[in-house]
Protein backbone atom coordinates (compact mmCIF):
# COMPACT_ATOMS: atom_id res chain seq x y z
CA UNK A 1 0.00 0.00 0.00
CA UNK A 2 1.41 3.45 -1.17
CA UNK A 3 1.31 6.43 1.47
CA UNK A 4 1.06 10.10 0.08
CA UNK A 5 4.25 12.08 1.26
CA UNK A 6 6.72 14.10 0.34
CA UNK A 7 9.67 11.63 0.82
CA UNK A 8 10.21 9.24 -2.12
CA UNK A 9 13.00 7.26 -0.18
CA UNK A 10 13.88 6.55 3.69
CA UNK A 11 16.67 4.65 4.57
CA UNK A 12 16.92 4.05 8.89
CA UNK A 13 19.81 2.61 10.33
CA UNK A 14 19.70 0.02 7.35
CA UNK A 15 22.73 -2.77 7.12
CA UNK A 16 23.42 -5.33 4.35
CA UNK A 17 25.54 -8.98 4.74
CA UNK A 18 27.03 -10.95 2.22
CA UNK A 19 28.90 -14.02 3.39
CA UNK A 20 29.30 -12.36 7.21
CA UNK A 21 30.66 -9.48 5.57
CA UNK A 22 29.43 -5.96 5.64
CA UNK A 23 28.18 -4.21 2.43
CA UNK A 24 26.63 -1.52 4.35
CA UNK A 25 26.17 -0.55 8.20
CA UNK A 26 23.80 1.26 9.73
CA UNK A 27 22.66 3.56 6.79
CA UNK A 28 20.32 6.54 7.63
CA UNK A 29 19.29 9.42 4.71
CA UNK A 30 15.67 10.59 3.03
CA UNK A 31 15.51 11.40 -0.52
CA UNK A 32 12.17 13.80 -1.51
CA UNK A 33 10.12 13.57 -4.45
CA UNK A 34 11.46 15.25 -7.23
CA UNK A 35 14.92 15.37 -6.17
CA UNK A 36 18.48 14.48 -8.11
CA UNK A 37 20.36 12.87 -5.35
CA UNK A 38 24.02 11.39 -6.04
CA UNK A 39 25.47 8.07 -4.25
CA UNK A 40 29.11 8.18 -4.68
CA UNK A 41 32.31 6.63 -3.02
CA UNK A 42 35.33 4.37 -4.12
CA UNK A 43 34.51 0.55 -5.93
CA UNK A 44 33.39 -1.03 -3.27
CA UNK A 45 32.18 1.44 -1.10
CA UNK A 46 28.21 0.02 -1.13
CA UNK A 47 26.47 1.89 -3.82
CA UNK A 48 25.34 -0.79 -5.88
CA UNK A 49 24.16 -2.04 -2.80
CA UNK A 50 22.47 0.30 -1.84
CA UNK A 51 20.43 0.83 -5.31
CA UNK A 52 19.92 -2.77 -5.20
CA UNK A 53 18.40 -2.69 -1.85
CA UNK A 54 16.03 0.27 -3.10
CA UNK A 55 14.43 -1.79 -6.12
CA UNK A 56 14.40 -4.77 -4.14
CA UNK A 57 16.87 -7.21 -5.31
CA UNK A 58 18.24 -7.60 -1.97
CA UNK A 59 16.18 -6.76 1.14
CA UNK A 60 17.86 -5.16 4.26
CA UNK A 61 19.64 -7.37 7.16
CA UNK A 62 18.36 -4.96 9.68
CA UNK A 63 16.83 -1.67 9.89
CA UNK A 64 14.28 -0.14 7.57
CA UNK A 65 13.58 1.02 4.27
CA UNK A 66 10.31 2.41 2.43
CA UNK A 67 10.31 3.85 -1.50
CA UNK A 68 7.25 5.77 -2.51
CA UNK A 69 6.18 4.85 0.61
CA UNK A 70 5.80 1.06 0.12
CA UNK A 71 7.75 -0.89 2.79
CA UNK A 72 10.81 -2.47 1.39
CA UNK A 73 11.58 -4.89 4.73
CA UNK A 74 8.01 -6.25 4.68
CA UNK A 75 7.87 -6.31 1.02
CA UNK A 76 5.85 -9.79 -0.45
CA UNK A 77 7.44 -11.64 -3.49
CA UNK A 78 4.65 -11.08 -5.31
CA UNK A 79 4.59 -7.42 -4.67
CA UNK A 80 7.89 -6.72 -5.69
CA UNK A 81 6.69 -6.34 -9.51
CA UNK A 82 4.01 -3.77 -8.73
CA UNK A 83 7.12 -1.45 -6.73
CA UNK A 84 9.09 -1.90 -9.58
CA UNK A 85 6.32 -0.32 -11.89
CA UNK A 86 7.54 2.77 -10.46
CA UNK A 87 10.59 2.52 -10.77
CA UNK A 88 12.97 2.63 -13.68
CA UNK A 89 16.48 1.31 -13.64
CA UNK A 90 19.43 2.52 -15.71
CA UNK A 91 22.17 -0.53 -15.21
CA UNK A 92 26.14 0.02 -16.19
CA UNK A 93 26.62 -3.05 -18.17
CA UNK A 94 23.46 -1.75 -20.73
CA UNK A 95 21.69 -5.42 -20.73
CA UNK A 96 20.47 -4.18 -24.30
CA UNK A 97 18.93 -7.72 -26.43
CA UNK A 98 21.05 -8.28 -29.15
CA UNK A 99 18.57 -9.43 -31.29
CA UNK A 100 16.25 -7.03 -30.90
CA UNK A 101 16.12 -3.64 -32.35
CA UNK A 102 15.86 -0.36 -30.53
CA UNK A 103 12.56 0.14 -30.31
CA UNK A 104 11.60 -3.77 -29.23
CA UNK A 105 14.19 -3.07 -26.48
CA UNK A 106 12.51 0.26 -25.20
CA UNK A 107 8.63 -1.52 -25.68
CA UNK A 108 9.45 -4.14 -23.57
CA UNK A 109 9.02 -2.60 -20.28
CA UNK A 110 5.33 -1.85 -21.27
CA UNK A 111 4.57 -4.59 -23.37
CA UNK A 112 5.26 -6.57 -19.87
CA UNK A 113 2.78 -4.62 -18.55
CA UNK A 114 0.23 -5.82 -21.35
CA UNK A 115 0.06 -2.12 -22.37
CA UNK A 116 -1.75 -1.54 -26.27
CA UNK A 117 0.17 -1.35 -29.11
CA UNK A 118 -1.05 2.01 -30.10
CA UNK A 119 0.15 3.31 -26.75
CA UNK A 120 3.16 1.30 -26.95
CA UNK A 121 4.29 2.66 -29.90
CA UNK A 122 3.04 6.66 -28.94
CA UNK A 123 5.20 5.89 -25.94
CA UNK A 124 8.19 4.34 -27.67
CA UNK A 125 9.05 7.09 -30.13
CA UNK A 126 8.08 9.59 -27.80
CA UNK A 127 10.88 8.21 -25.21
CA UNK A 128 13.45 7.62 -28.11
CA UNK A 129 12.72 11.35 -29.28
CA UNK A 130 13.35 12.59 -25.75
CA UNK A 131 16.87 11.05 -26.14
CA UNK A 132 17.88 12.22 -29.41
CA UNK A 133 17.47 8.67 -31.21
CA UNK A 134 13.92 8.43 -32.84
CA UNK A 135 15.61 7.82 -35.95
CA UNK A 136 17.37 4.95 -34.66
CA UNK A 137 14.37 2.84 -33.71
CA UNK A 138 14.77 0.07 -36.18
CA UNK A 139 18.41 -0.32 -35.72
CA UNK A 140 20.21 -2.84 -33.67
CA UNK A 141 22.53 -2.26 -30.41
CA UNK A 142 25.61 -3.54 -32.30
CA UNK A 143 24.75 -0.87 -34.72
CA UNK A 144 24.98 1.95 -31.87
CA UNK A 145 27.76 3.83 -30.28
CA UNK A 146 28.53 3.06 -26.59
CA UNK A 147 27.34 6.70 -25.73
CA UNK A 148 23.73 5.51 -28.13
CA UNK A 149 23.18 2.50 -26.30
CA UNK A 150 22.99 4.38 -22.73
CA UNK A 151 20.32 6.72 -24.49
CA UNK A 152 18.66 3.95 -25.13
CA UNK A 153 18.85 2.26 -21.55
CA UNK A 154 17.68 5.70 -20.47
CA UNK A 155 14.84 5.30 -23.06
CA UNK A 156 13.79 2.27 -21.55
CA UNK A 157 13.83 3.08 -17.96
CA UNK A 158 11.83 5.98 -18.02
CA UNK A 159 8.96 4.76 -21.11
CA UNK A 160 6.91 3.63 -18.40
CA UNK A 161 7.18 6.92 -16.56
CA UNK A 162 8.39 5.92 -13.42
CA UNK A 163 8.35 8.22 -10.25
CA UNK A 164 11.77 7.24 -9.46
CA UNK A 165 14.91 6.70 -11.63
CA UNK A 166 17.69 4.81 -10.67
CA UNK A 167 21.04 4.67 -12.61
CA UNK A 168 23.85 2.69 -11.43
CA UNK A 169 27.56 4.34 -13.23
CA UNK A 170 25.50 5.79 -16.12
CA UNK A 171 28.80 6.90 -17.78
CA UNK A 172 30.99 4.39 -16.44
CA UNK A 173 32.18 3.40 -19.57
CA UNK A 174 31.68 7.27 -21.44
CA UNK A 175 34.02 9.85 -23.08
CA UNK A 176 33.38 13.17 -21.03
CA UNK A 177 31.52 14.42 -23.96
CA UNK A 178 29.41 11.98 -24.33
CA UNK A 179 28.78 11.87 -20.04
CA UNK A 180 27.86 15.22 -20.14
CA UNK A 181 25.31 14.91 -23.36
CA UNK A 182 23.89 11.75 -20.70
CA UNK A 183 23.61 13.85 -17.65
CA UNK A 184 21.66 16.56 -19.72
CA UNK A 185 19.21 14.12 -20.68
CA UNK A 186 18.90 12.87 -16.72
CA UNK A 187 18.63 17.02 -15.83
CA UNK A 188 15.51 17.35 -18.16
CA UNK A 189 14.27 13.88 -16.73
CA UNK A 190 14.47 15.35 -13.23
CA UNK A 191 12.83 18.92 -14.09
CA UNK A 192 9.74 17.18 -15.18
CA UNK A 193 9.38 16.01 -11.42
CA UNK A 194 11.26 12.56 -11.62
CA UNK A 195 13.12 11.74 -8.78
CA UNK A 196 16.85 10.60 -9.87
CA UNK A 197 19.50 8.48 -8.01
CA UNK A 198 23.01 8.30 -9.81
CA UNK A 199 25.62 6.45 -8.41
CA UNK A 200 29.26 7.50 -9.56
CA UNK A 201 32.41 7.42 -8.79
CA UNK A 202 32.63 10.59 -10.68
CA UNK A 203 33.20 13.86 -8.96
CA UNK A 204 32.34 16.42 -12.20
CA UNK A 205 29.00 14.92 -12.59
CA UNK A 206 28.31 16.16 -9.36
CA UNK A 207 30.72 19.27 -8.76
CA UNK A 208 28.96 22.65 -8.06
CA UNK A 209 25.69 21.45 -9.16
CA UNK A 210 24.07 22.17 -5.75
CA UNK A 211 22.71 18.68 -5.66
CA UNK A 212 22.35 16.33 -2.72
CA UNK A 213 25.34 14.28 -2.47
CA UNK A 214 25.36 10.85 -0.50
CA UNK A 215 29.17 9.68 0.22
CA UNK A 216 29.86 6.11 1.16
CA UNK A 217 33.12 4.03 2.41
CA UNK A 218 33.94 0.70 2.91
CA UNK A 219 29.28 0.28 3.21
CA UNK A 220 29.81 3.37 6.11
CA UNK A 221 27.91 6.55 5.19
CA UNK A 222 30.48 9.30 5.29
CA UNK A 223 28.43 12.28 4.73
CA UNK A 224 25.26 13.53 3.06
CA UNK A 225 26.08 16.87 1.67
CA UNK A 226 26.05 19.12 -1.58
CA UNK A 227 27.77 18.98 -4.86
Amino acid sequence: MTVDSSIMISFSTASKEYDNQTALRDITFMVEKGEMVFITGPSGSGKTTLLKLIYSAERPDSGHISVAGWDINNLKESTIPLLRRHIGVVFQDFRLLANRNIFDNVAMALRIRGAAEREIKTKVYESLKSVGLRHKSDSYPRNLSGGEQQRVVIARATVAEPNLLLADEPTGNLDADTAEGVMRIFKNINAKGTTIMIATHNKELYRNTGKKVIRLDSGNLVDVGKG
